[in-house]
């Protein structure tokens, strides 16, 4: 699908630019697959993908206002990481960053609750899908901060964690990372650490970017935000409901794992000297919220969000096999409208 204005309705998205992906930190690549057939695993109009159900609620959330805010961008034309963007990000005055996003939603108490305290203006934050932590350009170059992300050796493995999304709130210095999860559950598959709890990478990840030392977001604070159906957490069928509300449990374990199967893989940098601080300031930092309150929160913001929306799709001509395909992820992630129009 390379046409815009097509694009610019199935993302919700007015304000689109050619490059709009490259303001959000999507390579071109994966901007491609959201727009192929319904088979896709990246498809938006994949009813299985969580990937694309995360880009398009908490872009709408966001209100794709990011998208003309400033002259420098997380990814460069060649979609590489922009380097002087995050350079930006850390100066005192935030640099050329100027950001203020005042038709997002981030203040309203649904989501602004999970997204730490909100004694900074919450409107005024860059959000980031697919944001690989271990990236040369997040740390400024400092390889040292790249790879001390993990309490185990992960020397060259620039593939240990991505987040489905990240909001940053330089002025507060804060990260928000979020786990997304629709139909899949945690994995513990990961190049040669194969019985790493995926959850606890990204909390491990998260805490040591703003504690280790040659880190250059140092004495930030971060919160981590599962995002998930209602229904499987409520009946606590999945590994990451159970990770997530008996987390001190998890840790204990993670700390044997670590003396017992990978003693000789440890990251002496880190370990145990930072451990004691995850262990201590972590369980506090974690929060979930449903996909049904991502749509409800579209909805009371525009009642007939998602009816206008599938209005705006049928008018367009769009197959009607890719709209039940989104329509049916929107459902079976627990967001409810008026199905039959």
């Amino acid at each position: 699908m390379n046409n815009l204005k097509k694009i610019s309705k199935v993302l919700n998205m007015p304000n689109l630019e050619k490059e709009w992906f490259h303001h959000y930190g999507i390579t071109e690549k994966r901007k491609n697959s959201l727009f192929k057939d319904h088979t896709h695993p990246n498809s938006i109009f994949n009813p299985n993908s969580e990937t694309s159900l995360t880009l398009f609620l908490l872009g709408n959330i966001d209100g794709w206002s990011q998208i003309s805010i400033d002259k420098e961008v997380p990814r460069d034309k060649s979609s590489k990481w922009n380097r002087s963007f995050f350079e930006s990000l850390v100066e005192s005055d935030r640099g050329s960053v100027k950001i203020l996003k005042e038709n997002s939603l981030w203040d309203i108490p649904k989501i602004s609750d999970v997204l730490g305290p909100s004694d900074y203006d919450l409107k005024k934050n860059i959000l980031l899908f697919e944001l690989e932590l271990y990236n040369d350009a997040l740390h400024l170059g400092d390889k040292k901060s790249r790879e001390n992300i993990s309490f185990l050796d992960i020397s060259g493995n620039g593939k240990w964690i991505r987040y489905d999304a990240v909001m940053i709130v330089p002025k507060a210095k804060r990260f928000v990372f979020f786990e997304s999860k629709f139909k899949s559950d945690v994995s513990t598959n990961s190049q040669n650490h194969s019985r790493v709890n995926q959850m606890m990478k990204g909390l491990e990840a998260a805490h040591l970017i703003t504690e280790y030392e040659r880190s250059p977001y140092q004495n930030w604070d971060f919160r981590y935000v599962i995002i998930c159906p209602k229904l499987l957490d409520d009946y606590h069928l999945t590994r990451y409901n159970k990770t997530a509300d008996s987390f001190g449990k998890y840790l204990v374990k993670y700390n044997d794992l670590l003396n017992d199967r990978y003693k000789d893989r440890v990251n002496e940098e880190c370990y145990p000297d930072l451990f004691e601080s995850f262990i201590k300031e972590t369980p506090e930092k974690i929060s979930k919220i449903y996909w049904k309150d991502l749509g409800d929160l579209l909805m009371n913001e525009k009642q007939h969000f998602f009816k206008d929306y599938f209005e705006e799709l049928k008018r367009m001509g769009f197959d009607k096999n890719r709209v039940e395909g989104l329509k049916k992820k929107f459902k079976e992630a627990g967001i409810h409208f008026d199905y039959k129009n």
